[in-house]
């Protein structure tokens, strides 16, 4: 029980550094690195399984509340661009994750869910039950969101001034 305890309490402080120092989903990776960190010098952490069943039910909960009577509304003037982003993304995430497992020798789940254009927990939590190898799925999209949340922005303002002229 003091494993979980004190588990629990490197990970709030994590979290909480994670947030305060604006990291992209702080409270997540802050969690994840102080946890990490104490587990490699102690050996001592220690989550029971439920609470990742928890985990999973708060999430998907938090993901539940996107919706909305509006959202459902606006489903029909996005029938074709949703249609036209689910197959794009899901052929690019595929071949993406066979090239990135082929060439590095990552195994073919894990190269998949590394891909796969979801939330770093959520793909977290989906790749775990699938037998991925975890760790390396949140790094992945780790380097993925800092470099979404960095580059992308001025990417796009660039090729919309671009289009403009």
């Amino acid at each position: 029980m003091d494993k979980i305890f004190y588990t629990l309490v490197v990970a709030g402080i994590g979290g909480f550094a994670g947030i305060k120092l604006k990291i992209p989903a702080g409270a997540f990776v802050g969690a994840m690195i102080a946890v990490a960190i104490f587990n490699i010098y102690t050996e001592t952490g220690s989550i029971p399984s439920s609470f990742k069943i928890i985990a999973q039910i708060v999430v998907g909960g938090m993901i539940g509340l996107n919706f909305t009577m509006e959202t459902i509304h606006g489903l029909k003037s996005l029938i074709l661009p949703a249609f036209i982003l689910v197959v794009g993304l899901t052929v690019f995430s595929v071949a993406l994750g066979f090239i990135i497992s082929k060439i590095s020798g990552i195994d073919l789940i894990t190269s998949l869910f590394s891909c796969s254009p979801g939330g770093l927990t959520d793909m977290a939590l989906i790749s775990e039950a699938y037998g991925a190898q975890t760790p390396k799925v949140v790094l992945l999209h780790l380097m993925r969101l800092i470099t979404v949340i960095t580059v992308l922005p001025v990417v796009i303002k660039l090729f919309a001034q671009y289009v403009k002229s």
